[in-house]
């Protein structure tokens, strides 16, 4: 007896799982306050330019336009007034948390473990992203957000 294909079910089974992702995603993430300024701080100090790292396209949930978002990482430097060294994190077009001037630092006891949380950190950046925009490759195809980056 064949398995019946409900596809409004596996879109629904797919969302939640979604969101469930982002919500322990951005659990994880989520610093006290005075974490999140030190955040905020010590990306200020990162070396510029950030290497852009991925271009996607983003369409409004809500009405449709689109808008070029721009994914940002700097190289790994030392935190400010610490012994860590952290890297940048920016999301440019989302008018999101991440899309600021100096985006936010990740922390880590060396250049590559400041790195790897950096790229934990762009991922929850793309999964905020994605409650206001549909993300997709700049050719138009869907971007798979539980992929790594």
């Amino acid at each position: 007896m064949p398995i019946p294909d409900d596809k409004s079910l596996r879109e629904a089974r797919l969302a939640e799982a979604l969101r469930t992702n982002l919500r322990k995603r951005k659990a994880a993430s989520r610093p006290s306050g005075a974490a999140e300024d030190r955040a905020v701080v010590a990306a200020q100090a990162a070396p510029r330019p950030y290497s852009v790292v991925r271009r996607l396209e983003g369409v409004a949930h809500r009405d449709g336009t689109r808008v070029a978002l721009v994914l940002e990482i700097s190289p790994p430097y030392p935190a400010p007034e610490s012994d860590e060294v952290c890297c940048a994190v920016r999301l440019v077009g989302d008018g999101g948390q991440f899309d600021t001037e100096h985006g936010k630092a990740a922390f880590g006891v060396d250049g590559l473990q400041a790195m790897k949380r950096a790229l934990d950190l762009a991922q929850v950046a793309l999964d905020l992203a994605s409650t206001t925009y549909d993300l997709r490759w700049r050719d138009g195809q869907s971007y798979d957000l539980s992929a790594p980056i």
